[in-house]
């Protein structure tokens, strides 16, 4: 299993001969099922509910714990009958305007399966304002979003996976953390996008002036 790497893929696929309990924390964000327009996924709502009930064995499979969103609210009553979580946390967005579309106004909950000896569960609320959507990828995740799960829920050189990384927001923050990462998705093109902003942590130059070919400010030293 290699790590701090972005594999284009199914996830199902690529971690079907992993190891029990190889992964210490898997944070992903998997496609809403409510009509986004991805790359190449249908965002259907049985699409989600097969999803539901194919990946999310598999992550608590491969992971020592799993943080993932519900996305609509009114889907929480199905969830905790067929996959029952062992915590939620609640993601305050702030006004979003688009509670008729995914179920809530300003929050989010989020599905915690397993338990670990840090910080997570000291807490079930916490604060970040969405990111625009100017990556590439319909719907990212502000990096903060993932720092802030990530640092409460792993060590310093934990393995963070997330088997739906769309533009890599959980694996920048990883790298951001010291913690090592794998991000999988089916797209290539969401895949280069993430490798870009992975390579943008290092060099402090971000993806669109990657584009223009801008050199880093304060090019790093060779290791």
């Amino acid at each position: 299993m290699q790590v701090n790497t972005i594999i284009q893929g199914d996830c199902l696929k690529v971690m079907k001969d992993w190891l029990d309990n190889c992964v210490d924390l898997v944070l992903t964000d998997p496609p809403y099922g409510v009509g986004v327009d991805y790359d190449i996924y249908d965002d259907t709502e049985q699409n989600w509910f097969d999803m539901f009930m194919d990946a999310v064995p598999e992550m608590n499979r491969v992971g020592r714990m799993t943080i993932m969103p519900s996305c609509q609210i009114n889907r929480l009553s199905w969830i905790y009958k067929a996959l029952p979580p062992d915590w939620l946390v609640c993601w305050h967005k702030g006004s979003t305007g688009c509670s008729g579309y995914i179920g809530f106004n300003d929050w989010e909950p989020l599905l915690v399966y397993g338990r670990n000896k840090n910080q997570l569960y000291m807490h079930d609320f916490f604060q970040c304002t969405p990111t625009d959507f100017s990556n590439g990828h319909p719907c990212p995740k502000p990096v903060h979003w993932a720092l802030w799960l990530i640092e409460r829920a792993s060590d310093p050189n934990d393995i963070i996976l997330d088997p739906f990384c769309g533009s890599g927001t959980t694996c920048v923050a990883a790298k951001m953390l010291g913690r090592r990462y794998i991000g999988i998705d089916i797209s290539e093109k969401y895949c280069e996008i993430a490798r870009q902003r992975l390579e943008a942590v290092d060099t402090g130059v971000p993806v669109k002036e990657q584009k223009q070919g801008q050199q880093p400010l304060f090019p790093m030293e060779s290791p």
